[in-house]
């Protein structure tokens, strides 16, 4: 069934339209990745097919009742709010939604057809938000997304940037909706959030919408791409991969088919003019209406110029030697000690990417790497005359005055204009672009400025901190070429996965005060990780068990409570609680069954099942009731 459809969008921002003419349909369970270049109108897309933005022609059609959980329904953050009770409210649709599935289920005993129908149109979107168990949903996603069980008590005003980024996050995943539209939704998390979260896209029981550069999230959760540019959107079946080879192959075949086509028409145009007053005359007139009636094939615009990056050929350090050592040290943040007795190698010639949990002193060491700083303790051993370059996520190198030409003119003054002018061409700075006040530039341009900037100088060794952030795909791809061409030494912070996967030699693992290295890349640090998780999962199983089992006998409630002398009739109590476990475990089950497609697209069978769920939610209720005027 089709959620919502947007036809012939048009959306001006002054006087040319950003979109013009898009298109889109959205229907249940679709796993939308939306890609395109910075400023093709990604957001404004989302912001239209979420209703919190109007078009200025066309039209946005959405089902009856259609609930959407979109980034700007965000509640306030007032002082004196917790993290856990801000997204226990959450923008209050879950509260409103419970009111509403209970009210059904007590007019559904009664044999209510309209309301047998409504409740299972809303049971997608409760089933989203967690449900009757949306507590414990709320705690399992702030936990997923790196927030530990201290933090949950932190009042929301003295959160960081990244840390409230984090929290509408957990908002957005714990909201009751049919569709979940997420706009760049792993900018701020470490690798254990971007895997939390593709998981539970892949689990969700609505629709997904997602706008996002991240190559490997896209192909871990999406089953379509939409492409937006030049005003419209294209859709193509798969995921970011297969998107990749079918937006290429397209390319390449309306390219053929354009070049065979103006081969045509210049060869019957030539036979035209030679016969046209000739004995051939009336052939060649029928060929020019025959052409005059040809629809022609527009020439192919093929992909947007890319930035051309390049961080220079001029290295000092052979293969193989030492860059930089560090032995020993401890790194602080204040008071806070995150890396204790830690020791690292870099090596010339090879790209060393820093991973590791939110927090955890990664960039902080990569300060000290680029010379910005000393250790508390230990030492930092540099190679002689070893020239460096810093990109901070912050982009703090960036001035706060001037315009981009001049950001760029202040590092050299006796370079020509013209040759600035070139240089930031290839960062995508053309025209009047190099006139904008540096103040005024979007995530992405300041991104593209710092990477121009870097690149006017030559360096042994680049210290790159988050460099993909606000970078759209084209960027980030022409950032993984640049890097892989570079013959000096690079130390990478960056929470892109594929990135990761194909420039980097080495991992360097940032956790619990510790420097871990992996010589064979992220696909060795991740298997590691993992099995070591597990191990340490079923520890704390086993040790649980354990415990249960110690204190079992104080712990039992019917023998305590028949120990104590308040309880009559203790084979009947037992009896009771036997039974509310059953029913919340037959409750359970019968949730899960309607999410099972068989049954979903059954009506007659999902009528049954939300028949049998409401029947056992009346009967422990009143179990409830029962145990707790036990007397």
């Amino acid at each position: 069934m089709t959620l919502v459809t947007l036809e012939q969008i048009v959306r001006r921002f002054g006087e040319d339209p950003i979109l013009d003419g898009l298109s889109l349909r959205v229907d249940e369970g679709d796993r939308i990745g939306v890609v395109g270049d910075n400023g093709a109108g990604k957001t404004t897309m989302a912001r239209i097919l979420a209703g919190v933005d109007e078009p200025d022609l066309g039209q946005r059609n959405a089902r009856n009742g259609l609930r959407i959980a979109y980034g700007a329904q965000m509640p306030p953050m007032p002082q004196g709010t917790t993290v856990r009770d801000l997204v226990l409210r959450g923008t209050g649709e879950h509260d409103a939604l419970t009111a509403r599935m209970r009210a059904l289920e007590a007019r559904m005993a009664t044999g209510d057809a309209a309301a047998l129908r409504e409740y299972g149109e809303l049971q997608a979107a409760f089933e989203a938000g967690g449900g009757y168990d949306h507590e414990h949903q709320c705690e399992k996603v702030l936990s997923g997304l790196g927030f530990p069980p201290g933090d949950l008590q932190k009042d929301v005003a003295v959160l960081s940037g990244g840390e409230k980024s984090r929290v509408q996050l957990a908002i957005l995943m714990t909201t009751p909706a049919d569709l979940l539209i997420l706009d760049e939704p792993t900018n701020h998390l470490d690798l254990w959030g971007i895997e939390f979260v593709e998981d539970f896209v892949q689990r969700y029981p609505g629709a997904v919408v997602v706008v996002s550069h991240d190559r490997r999230f896209l192909d871990n959760t999406a089953t379509s791409i939409v492409e937006v540019g030049g005003g419209t959107a294209s859709r193509w079946k798969g995921n970011f991969s297969h998107y990749q080879k079918q937006r290429d192959l397209a390319l390449l075949t309306r390219a053929r088919a354009y070049k065979t086509q103006r081969e045509f028409v210049e060869k019957e145009m030539e036979f035209i003019r030679r016969n046209m007053a000739g004995r051939m005359h009336a052939q060649a007139k029928g060929r020019l209406k025959r052409l005059q009636r040809l629809q022609l094939i527009d020439k192919p615009k093929g992909n947007r110029a890319s930035m051309q990056l390049t961080f220079g050929q001029t290295i000092r350090g052979q293969q193989g030697q030492t860059a930089i050592e560090c032995e020993g040290i401890t790194v602080q943040a204040g008071r806070r000690t995150l890396i204790e007795g830690g020791d690292l190698r870099v090596w010339f010639g090879e790209v060393t990417a820093l991973l590791g949990r939110n927090g955890a002193g990664k960039t902080t060491l990569l300060r000290l790497l680029a010379g910005q700083g000393q250790p508390a303790r230990g030492a930092i051993r540099f190679a002689h005359n070893l020239r460096i370059g810093y990109f901070s996520q912050e982009k703090n190198d960036l001035p706060q005055q001037g315009t981009v030409l001049e950001a760029l003119r202040e590092l050299d003054r006796t370079v020509d204009e013209r040759q600035l002018r070139d240089h930031l061409a290839l960062f995508l700075f053309c025209g009047d672009d190099v006139d904008k006040p540096v103040a005024e530039l979007s995530g992405g341009e300041k991104q593209r400025l710092s990477l121009a900037r870097l690149t006017r100088a030559q360096f042994d060794l680049l210290c790159l901190d988050e460099p993909t952030n606000h970078l759209d795909v084209a960027g980030t791809e022409g950032l993984e070429q640049a890097l892989k061409e570079f013959p000096g030494t690079v130390v990478l912070i960056t929470h892109d996965r594929r990135l990761v996967e194909e420039v980097a030699d080495r991992v360097v693992w940032v956790e619990d005060g510790r420097l871990r290295t992996f010589d064979q890349g992220l696909a060795q640090c991740q298997r590691v990780l993992a099995e070591e998780r597990s191990a340490q999962r079923a520890a704390e199983a086993e040790a649980k068990e354990r415990a249960t089992a110690r204190t079992a006998p104080s712990a039992d409630p019917p023998k305590k409570a028949i120990e104590t002398g308040k309880v009559r009739n203790p084979l009947l109590f037992q009896r009771l609680e036997e039974r509310i476990m059953a029913l919340e475990a037959d409750i359970e089950r019968l949730r899960a069954a309607m999410l099972e497609p068989d049954n979903y697209g059954s009506a007659a069978r999902m009528r049954e099942l939300q028949q049998s769920e409401a029947t056992r939610q009346r009967e422990l209720a009143e179990a409830y009731a029962q145990w707790e005027n036990w007397q």
